[in-house]
């Protein structure tokens, strides 16, 4: 009898299914809604944050789909990179083997974000989405090393400001989204790390229907092709070095290059 053929790897589907799981859920709602949209499948104004079809309607979808509405271009997949890269990260080193933590983060964070949308007329909010994982993973990587567009290095500490000034600069518009998105993530920051650290108490808890949904593990997901490590005692950068591409805008309150 011949021997059997070992099964022919799939390194993209390995790779994807190595990704943590909140990130592989941004990654995929992002890609998805940008297509289905793109492609007429639907159309793109069910998808974006409109308060009185979600009031009186209750097209509660749009709560979520407004995070992850763009339009395909080279600056989307740049966007796209680096959403995933920043988000693996954090799951994995920030909020290593805690799922319902970094869950939480980006419920409040969200939270925060659409509050702010109510006040300030804005439909997209995947900028928001974006400059929040930005600003958490640039105040745990301080003192990183990052290349921002035309070669400009600095820590990165100061991305995110650098980010918001790019789209300022390239729209001539405050860009909202991606300013509420900052604040918001800076509030969570302060909650949660800043204001305990300094003997205060700590208001932000991650409550305990999100820990029975997303359990504590103990793996850490690398999300390189085809790896999927065991969780170390301690966390590393993937990277050491950042490369920020040029960006662009397109609408109101959106990023749509990195």
């Amino acid at each position: 009898m011949p021997p059997q053929q070992p099964p022919q790897r799939n390194e993209i589907v390995e790779w994807y299914n190595s990704i943590p799981p909140i990130t592989k859920a941004l990654f995929t709602l992002s890609i998805a809604t940008t297509a289905i949209s793109t492609f007429g499948i639907i159309s793109p104004s069910s998808l974006i944050l409109y308060w009185p079809n979600i009031r009186n309607k209750l097209q509660l979808w749009r709560l979520v789909t407004c995070f992850f509405f763009n339009k395909i271009s080279l600056g989307y997949a740049f966007n796209l990179y680096f959403l995933y890269r920043n988000s693996l990260q954090l799951e994995n080193e920030v909020f290593q083997g805690q799922p319902a933590d970094y869950m939480f983060f980006h419920l409040f964070t969200s939270g925060l974000q659409l509050t702010a949308s109510s006040l300030f007329g804005t439909y997209v909010l995947s900028d928001g989405l974006l400059l929040s994982i930005a600003y958490l993973w640039a105040q745990h990587h301080r003192d990183m090393p990052v290349t921002f567009m035309f070669g400009i290095r600095f820590k990165a500490l100061y991305l995110p400001w650098a980010m918001i000034a790019s789209d300022f600069l390239m729209s001539g518009a405050i860009p909202r989204a991606s300013v509420a998105g900052m604040v918001a993530s800076h509030i969570y920051y302060y909650l949660t790390s800043i204001y305990p650290s300094q003997g205060g108490r700590r208001y932000l808890q991650t409550p305990e229907f999100l820990k029975r949904l997303f359990p504590t593990n103990s793996r850490a997901f690398r999300g390189g092709f085809g790896r999927q490590d065991q969780a170390s005692g301690s966390s590393t950068s993937a990277n050491n070095n950042t490369n920020m591409f040029g960006r662009h805008t397109w609408g109101t309150g959106q990023r749509l290059g990195s």
